[in-house]
């Protein structure tokens, strides 16, 4: 069944709003009157109506006054109608230039007002199916941005963030001892923990992880970089900073539980840091990274190490 729309009357004159009545009474409409402009305001909050019929003159205020009083009150941005016994120029122009949707004189023609009400209410119907459809394509669209830019598994940027929004949310306003520092972080011995516990303790255990991870950098981010990797981006830190922010994570991976059924194991995670050169590119930073990653592997794994400390090793 189809929802009835809602008209409010605005006059004083209970002879218009009779008329008015007799005039509508076969339209699938619900009529409400006002006969002030505190009543009117009362019942637009109330009712939230679909079309004013708004008197120019009323007992307390006049028309042009209660016009964005009454649009205020109203969330459902009803189409507002003028009537009036002025209809000289400057009337009509004031009251379209508030953006009335229309300007009757009275006495009006019945069949006349009928028309005007039913096609306001048609448009209004068309506005608010439109407004509808612009809200979903939004929305939509909102959600595959997200998608695109988002891992389906933990939440986390993806690599696509990397190739579009990385390079720019760095920047290079940066002061002082202040650095962007990427880290590359991967779970030591994974291919172990999805062969002991299954597929689904590992998901379980990159999930955590990456939990962990996005605990620790709330004021930047944190992407899942493939398999068990992961890409961390930390603006606008020192390098102390930033070890501090790497071992934090590494400490608390390895002191987490993960529950597969009634059996229970722990992660560990090995992290390579580099500090992001303003002449680098996104691809050569993140390879020394790696570097610095692979570097910690073989050599224990479970721990933090700079690019910048082998270099100066080898």
């Amino acid at each position: 069944m189809e929802e009835k729309e809602i008209v409010l009357v605005v006059d004083d004159s209970l002879l218009i709003c009779r008329q008015i009545r007799t005039a509508l009474e076969d339209m699938p409409v619900i009529l409400c009157e006002a006969h002030t402009g505190k009543e009117a305001l009362e019942m637009a909050e109330q009712y939230q109506p679909d079309l004013i019929l708004l008197d120019v003159v009323l007992p307390d205020t006049d028309g042009y006054q209660l016009f964005p009083k009454l649009q205020e009150a109203d969330k459902n941005n009803a189409s507002i109608i003028f009537l009036t016994s002025k209809d000289k120029d400057d009337d009509v122009v004031k009251g379209f230039s508030m953006g009335a949707c229309d300007y009757i004189k009275k006495p009006f023609v019945r069949g006349e007002l009928k028309s005007r009400v039913n096609a306001h209410l048609q448009m209004k119907h068309q506005k608010d199916d439109l407004d509808r459809q612009n809200k979903e394509l939004r929305s939509n669209m909102e959600k595959l941005n997200y998608l695109a830019f988002r891992d389906g598994l933990t939440g986390l940027y993806n690599r696509r963030y990397v190739v579009g929004d990385l390079l720019e949310d760095m920047g290079d306003d940066l002061i002082q001892e202040r650095k962007n520092i990427l880290i590359l972080a991967d779970i030591d011995d994974f291919k172990n923990v999805n062969d002991t516990y299954g597929h689904e303790a590992g998901d379980m255990a990159l999930i955590c992880i990456a939990n962990i991870m996005e605990s620790n950098c709330r004021k930047h981010k944190v992407v899942r970089w493939g398999g068990e990797e992961f890409l961390i981006a930390l603006f606008n830190v020192t390098e102390d900073e930033a070890f501090d922010i790497s071992e934090k994570i590494r400490k608390e991976v390895e002191e987490f539980s993960i529950y597969s059924g009634k059996e229970e194991f722990s992660c560990t995670i090995t992290m390579g840091l580099h500090v992001h050169e303003l002449h680098e590119g996104i691809e050569e930073c993140v390879n020394k990274a790696d570097k610095a990653l692979y570097y910690g592997k073989e050599h224990g794994k479970n721990c933090s190490v700079w690019y910048e400390s082998i270099k100066q090793a080898e």
